[in-house]
């Protein structure tokens, strides 16, 4: 399995990240939405990202492969 990371703008990961995570702490929503001004910030959504990758990567991608049962 083989996963796409290219992006144009760098909003689509964040909407995806959203969803994929659930609950989200209000700063990091905020971060999420008008993006980093600051270094601190840049740091934090980088560190977002980081786990967006994570996720992204243990989350089955299609309904057949959610359906799978591993035993």
């Amino acid at each position: 399995m083989s996963i796409n990371w290219k992006e144009t703008d760098g909003t689509t990961w964040r909407e995806e990240f959203k969803e994929l995570k659930g609950t989200i702490p209000i700063a990091e929503l905020k971060l999420l939405e008008q993006g980093a001004k600051t270094m601190k910030e840049a740091w934090q959504l980088g560190a977002l990202h980081a786990e967006y990758k994570r996720l992204k990567r243990n989350s089955p991608t299609t309904k057949s492969e959610s359906a799978r049962v591993y035993y």
